[in-house]
């Protein structure tokens, strides 16, 4: 089985953003696509960000335009089998410190 390679992509539609600090926490809702193969690279399996919210009411999601949010994408096979286009959801947390994670909450077509 060949290692496959993910990562996280946001987009330049941040531009709708409010434009505000980099620091402190965030607890985000990601909406992205899914894109396998050829189109992400060798091997590779990528997630493009087109949205960014709040994941609900009390959230705090700040992100400034043009803001660069890198994290690793947690192994799951619900995503390596999920077809490309495929919409899919995570939750986004950062604690304003450094440490971040991210859950993978829905994969659809």
């Amino acid at each position: 089985m060949s290692t496959i390679k993910q990562c996280l992509v946001i987009s330049a539609l941040l531009v709708a953003a409010p434009a505000v600090s980099v620091a402190g926490e965030k607890d985000c809702l990601l909406k992205g696509t899914v894109v396998h193969g050829e189109q992400a690279g060798q091997d590779a399996t990528m997630v493009k960000i087109h949205s960014v919210s709040k994941y609900d009411e009390a959230s705090r999601c700040r992100v400034r335009e043009g803001q660069k949010m890198e994290f690793k994408l947690p192994q799951d096979n619900r995503l390596q089998q999920a077809p490309t286009g495929s919409e899919v959801e995570y939750r986004y947390r950062s604690d304003g410190q450094g440490d971040s994670s991210a859950e993978l909450l829905r994969v659809g077509t």
